[in-house]
């Protein structure tokens, strides 16, 4: 112990556990001699609060001292600090990313904050601006376990989360929820996340794309849009296909319109016409106003990705396109001159191709003589359209 006894007031010499961090910072250059004080009166409960929570010169010296004060028979007495974990926590650092919707449109949100551990407490919310909430798993987790659970979130991505605002983020599961009306049950976990997705601001928050200021006019976008049939090839948009019916649709009208002579052959050209009018026709009737509406809002959520990877010039064609969509009408510029409309078809009727070794099989209503039932067949187009399954 020191060999000097500095005057203290009564009340830093009598500091109780709950005071003990506080009296040492008063103390200042001399927290290790009121250390040294308290170890000499015996105030065991600072002692063993400074040896626990203290830092540097002061928390060595308390660790010293109540290793004397139990040696003398003195036992620190049992705390509990739940209490003072719960108010650290506004003090927590919240953090929210978002990953990139699939053709659904379903999103994952991801809440968290961060403790004076360095671990997270996370919430993970797949929502669906649609349907709803679509499930919530939550936990602690250590940043590395944090980053690996995002991942496995999609697996096979070839893109990752990105940073969104907190507020922007409940104010959106916010409406997911409200999509669940009354009597509906929400997801497990709800309860479990509610301090991480919860309070949602009063108004809606600004979509944090719209604060990157990327727009473009119309003349511009109808040239950046020229090939937005290649954003498909970004890995954002690579999984978004029609629905099943809609390209069932497609091959049974194609069917209906292609004239072919029993036991021959269909016409090469003929067919190829006859599948490009089809695609068309197809992209015209799946979006409807609706629809489009939902494609933009997902493809901004996307912009957000493409922006974070790959830069301001390829998110502009993304906003580029984007405007295509919303200028979309039944007579003028009708969806399928949108090459990213008509993608939808054209990456579809390219994975029948592939999946059937080159062949398209299409549904062809019989023909059959006066008195007899019709009966469907199939057409085998694998020598009308291209047979490496990338013409359509």
């Amino acid at each position: 112990m020191s060999a000097e006894s500095p005057t203290f007031d009564p009340k830093q010499l009598s500091a109780d556990a709950d005071q003990a961090l506080g009296a040492l910072t008063t103390a200042a250059g001399r927290a290790v001699a009121l250390v040294e004080a308290w170890v000499k009166a015996g105030n065991v409960a600072a002692v063993a609060e400074a040896a626990d929570r203290a830092q540097g010169p002061a928390r060595k010296a308390a660790r010293r001292g109540l290793s004397v004060l139990k040696s003398r028979g003195l036992t620190p007495p049992r705390r509990t600090r739940v209490a003072k974990l719960e108010a650290a926590e506004p003090d927590a650092v919240e953090e929210a990313w978002m990953l990139a919707p699939d053709s659904g449109g379903s999103v994952l949100l991801v809440l968290t904050a961060r403790t004076r551990a360095s671990r997270y407490r996370a919430a993970f919310v797949f929502v669906n601006d649609a349907i709803g909430i679509l499930r919530v798993e939550s936990g602690e987790m250590s940043p590395a376990a944090l980053k690996k659970s995002m991942a496995r979130a999609l697996p096979g991505a070839r893109y990752k989360p990105v940073a969104v605002p907190v507020e922007w983020a409940r104010h959106r599961i916010a409406l997911a929820r409200a999509k669940h009306g009354e009597g509906r049950p929400l997801p497990l976990g709800m309860t479990t996340a509610a301090s991480l997705l919860e309070p949602p601001p009063d108004s809606a928050p600004p979509h944090p794309f719209d604060e990157e200021g990327l727009v473009v006019d119309e003349a511009d976008a109808r040239m950046l849009a020229r090939d937005s049939i290649e954003l498909h090839r970004l890995p954002e948009f690579g999984g978004w296909f029609p629905p099943a019916h809609a390209v069932d649709e497609l091959l049974m009208k194609l069917g209906e319109n292609v004239h072919v002579e029993p036991g021959s052959e269909p016409d090469p050209e003929e067919m190829k016409h006859a599948l490009e009018a089809e695609i068309r026709a197809a992209t015209d009737r799946f979006f409807a106003p609706q629809v489009r509406e939902a494609v933009i809002a997902a493809m901004k959520d996307s912009a957000l990705s493409v922006l974070a990877r790959d830069g301001e010039a390829r998110a502009l064609e993304v906003v580029a396109t984007m405007k295509c969509i919303e200028q979309c009408g039944l007579i003028t510029d009708p969806p399928c001159e949108v090459g990213f409309l008509r993608g939808y078809f054209d990456k579809a009727v390219s994975y029948l191709l592939a999946r059937g070794g080159g062949s398209l099989r299409i549904p062809v209503p019989n023909r059959a003589p006066v008195g007899e039932d019709a009966q469907p067949a199939t057409l085998d187009t694998s020598s009308a359209v291209g047979g490496d399954g990338d013409e359509s």
